[in-house]
């Protein structure tokens, strides 16, 4: 029988999913950035939403009904590679539909960050099991800094917390919870650079 703690580290480990944080953050992203009529920007926020997240949680529910995976979360590494690649597809063809909508570098940026991190995670996934959880909750807040500013401070407390969620159901270690949220923060950073330095010097 689980215990108060344990099926509150569950709630909160399913609040705070990567396909959840997306959707807000674009959400943000699409009100303060996208311009047009308010057909364009729901447009917008669903295309970003959908290949940035819901889809790819459809696809996991799909193989969890099929007992491709064990459970919902995908705990074992081995069975994490068809998902994140098959995720890839699905931000790869996000990225397409944002720049044929003409959406904010904001907006196609954080779909291209989505797409890089996924084929990077799944690369360090075949050695070592990384939090995909922590990677999501950090990753796309970097790019709120613009609008918030030091204000982002106030969700280190909620991402220690979903860190502690994860240990605490034995999905990670404390080492695999802090390395995925440093490499959500590092790799977004050096992602952007890419952006501003390489992407959009050449589409301009």
């Amino acid at each position: 029988m689980s215990t108060n703690r344990e099926r509150f580290a569950h709630n909160l480990s399913l609040v705070l999913i990567p396909p959840t944080i997306a959707a807000v953050v674009f959400a943000l992203l699409v009100a303060a950035y996208e311009h047009g009529s308010i057909f364009h920007r729901i447009v917008v926020w669903v295309v970003a939403t959908a290949c940035a997240g819901v889809l790819q949680m459809v696809y996991v529910l799909y193989l969890r009904k099929m007992e491709k995976v064990t459970a919902y979360d995908v705990p074992e590494r081995l069975q994490r590679t068809g998902p994140y690649l098959v995720s890839a597809l699905f931000s790869l063809g996000g990225l397409m539909m944002l720049l044929f909508l003409n959406a904010s570098v904001f907006v196609w940026g954080l779909m291209w960050c989505f797409l890089l991190n996924t084929l990077i995670l799944n690369a360090i996934n075949l050695r070592w099991k990384i939090s995909a959880h922590m990677m999501g909750f950090t990753g796309p807040l970097v790019f709120l800094f613009p609008l918030f500013g030091w204000t982002l401070l106030w969700t280190l407390p909620l991402a220690a917390l979903l860190g502690w969620a994860r240990v605490e159901l034995r999905a990670h270690t404390l080492p695999q919870v802090l390395a995925g949220a440093a490499a959500g923060i590092a790799l977004t950073l050096v992602q952007i650079w890419v952006i501003l330095t390489l992407l959009l010097p050449v589409m301009q």
